[in-house]
């Protein structure tokens, strides 16, 4: 599951929430932070929501701990295109110049 996929995981009856976690999603991926304060930053988006279906927050907290567990976890054994993979992040490197590349290296932890 790569970032993206995580989104989607959110069904469409919680359309709200899902709205809400992407924007959060691609602020991040613009922003400069690393992906130590992503994984931060989705413990506390899920902490301080209120989904409308128990189910629907536990599984999606379950997609979380793998997508944490695969992705961030594992991050130093990945190449920079598994890395872009899992980040969701090849439209954005394709898109930019070779400074933008350094900073999303540096969010990857990969510099």
């Amino acid at each position: 599951m790569n970032l993206d996929e995580l989104v989607n995981s959110i069904p469409d009856s919680e359309l709200e929430l899902k709205k809400n976690f992407r924007n959060h999603i691609e602020d991040w991926k613009r922003n400069t932070e690393s992906v130590t304060h992503l994984e931060s930053q989705i413990g506390k988006w899920h902490g301080n929501v209120w989904f409308e279906n128990t189910e629907v927050s536990n599984q999606f907290y379950i997609d979380y701990c793998s997508f944490r567990d695969e992705s961030i976890k594992n991050i130093g054994g990945m190449t920079i295109n598994e890395r872009l993979y899992q980040f969701s992040l090849f439209d954005l490197w394709d898109l930019n110049d070779t400074e933008t590349q350094m900073n999303i290296r540096k969010k990857l932890n990969a510099d």
